[in-house]
């Protein structure tokens, strides 16, 4: 049985990149195209889990290293795993390689069991790395804390977006565990395709598990990307259930207790956070425990949507205290190597 993977193969030499695309079958579907040029446009439609790039491009301006700069640029590609195939064994190639952000290289000849393991050791770390959703692809928890870190060291005021799917527990039971993935992996290619319109800093969207899913990014990126993940996923839901299910508003299954009732059909909740800085929402934690209480809110709305203003929230001392610990031990730790603090 083939793979889950996605490897998109930049190849001038069409019969090669059609054995390779035979030799990596056992990994998952695999498309080649001898244009960098297409490179991005693959990209958003075919969604690869990684790039095969050949140093040696047929091509008036770019090579492989050339290209990969180019992917690299894309904000709908910046985490793609790229590993490049190379009859180059110059040391100067491969540093300039890796300086153009590849994340691996494989010398040819190839040998396809070497290639193999090389590709799933690759696609292993890029994922403990990003610690990534299998489900989704979306970077997962320990990214989005990260991500939410890092901007608030800027000093600079973000906003945040919670979101999750209404009436999914009986979706999921009634209709079944794939229809349930089929579900949030819906969720997740939109927010993938709202990520990919914009660079990465304006808009970071991950996976937290389960439904939930996480938005961070300026405030107009945050508001519009919100409006359009719900009218979007509005249209494409309808899809999960039959035409007389979408005309009434509901389906039939049976509850916990064994009675027949009528479940609303799937809707997503947002709640927006804005006007985050560390004067207010020193940790993660903090935020999240605010988010999840807006976010019930949201579901008691017409519009599934509620806004909430940070900064008109009481301000938590024992956030930011919690905050200036933390940095206080990071620094102790520097400094002291792993000594152990009360």
């Amino acid at each position: 049985m083939a793979g889950a993977e996605r490897i998109l193969i930049l190849e001038d030499d069409a019969i090669y990149a059609r054995t390779l695309a035979e030799t990596l079958s056992p990994l998952g579907e695999a498309r080649f195209t001898s244009y960098p040029e297409r490179v991005p446009e693959i990209i958003a439609e075919f969604h690869p889990t990684l790039l095969i790039v050949d140093y040696n491009l047929n091509h008036p301006t770019l090579n492989g290293i050339k290209a990969t700069k180019l992917v690299r640029q894309n904000s709908a590609s910046s985490f793609l795993p790229v590993l490049l195939l190379s009859g180059e064994d110059d040391m100067a190639v491969i540093e300039e390689a890796y300086k153009s952000g590849i994340d691996d290289y494989v010398l040819k000849p190839v040998i396809p069991r070497f290639l193999i393991a090389k590709i799933e050791n690759l696609l292993f770390q890029t994922r403990k790395k990003l610690n990534a959703q299998a489900l989704s692809g979306l970077p997962g928890n320990a990214a989005i804390e990260t991500e939410f870190y890092l901007r608030l060291q800027k000093k600079k005021p973000f906003s945040a977006a919670y979101t999750d799917l209404d009436n999914f527990k009986p979706f999921n039971d009634e209709k079944g565990v794939k229809k349930g993935d089929d579900a949030i992996q819906c969720v997740a290619r939109i927010l993938y395709e709202l990520r990919a319109e914009v660079p990465r800093d304006q808009l970071f969207v991950g996976h937290i598990g389960g439904d939930d899913f996480f938005m961070l990014g300026s405030q107009t990126r945050i508001r519009a990307a919100t409006k359009r993940l719900h009218k979007l996923f509005a249209a494409e839901s309808a899809a999960f259930f039959s035409d007389e299910e979408n005309k009434a508003g509901y389906y039939r299954g049976t509850d916990r207790q064994g009675q027949i009732c009528s479940f609303p059909l799937l809707t997503i909740s947002t709640a927006i956070l804005e006007n985050i800085t560390r004067t207010h929402v020193a940790d993660f934690q903090t935020l999240a425990e605010i988010a999840a209480v807006a976010k019930k809110n949201a579901k008691k709305s017409a519009t599934r949507m509620t806004q909430v203003n940070i900064a008109e929230l009481p301000k938590s001392e024992a956030a930011a205290n919690l905050f200036k610990a933390e940095e206080g031990r990071a620094k102790k730790n520097r400094t002291r190597g792993m000594r152990k603090t009360k």
